[in-house]
């Protein structure tokens, strides 16, 4: 069977490049200028504000075992959760290279005075606030939105992506 002239042989990266391209265009035309977040989920306040969720987020625990500027590492999960100044944020523990999950460390290896977020599969690094630090990573840690859950205990929806400015106060 002869193919048609109009076909053409692309390689899976020039695919996977020009599906991105595409994906990036819908995003850009669907998103509204002057926020990262849509409306909070019927059932939840607004990310950061502190409020309860009736949505089904994944329990990390009571906010009061979060120490200031100690980032903590869900494995199981794959999340980070960090309490600064502004109060508590989480964010995905997933290299956003090749998806390894990264560990505490130097921007060389994983340690456990380190300042910094190190993936050990290509040597990406990120800040503690999941800013690229170093590649072979090219795009930032997405953050989550946070919330109470009805035990009482911080629950991360990470169905729901907020700024990374975003702060969970607890």
């Amino acid at each position: 069977m002869k193919r048609s002239d109009g076909l053409y042989d692309i390689t899976r990266r020039t695919f996977v490049t020009l599906a991105g391209a595409g994906g990036l265009g819908l995003v850009a035309c669907s998103s509204t200028p002057d926020s990262t977040v849509d409306a909070p989920p019927a059932g939840m306040d607004a990310p950061g504000s502190g409020g309860g969720c009736s949505a089904t987020g994944i329990d990390v625990g009571a906010a009061a075992t979060y120490m200031l500027n100690v980032p903590v590492i869900i494995s199981a999960k794959r999340l980070v959760i960090v309490r600064d100044s502004g109060g508590l944020y989480a964010m995905s523990a997933a290299c956003t290279h090749q998806g390894q999950t990264v560990c505490i460390g130097t921007t060389t290896a994983c340690s456990s005075s380190g300042m910094d977020l190190y993936c050990t599969r290509h040597g990406a690094a990120f800040s503690f606030t999941g800013a690229v630090v170093r590649g072979p990573a090219s795009t930032p840690l997405p953050h989550y939105a946070m919330c109470t859950l009805t035990n009482g205990n911080l629950g991360v929806l990470t169905t729901m992506i907020v700024a990374a400015t975003t702060r969970f106060q607890a």
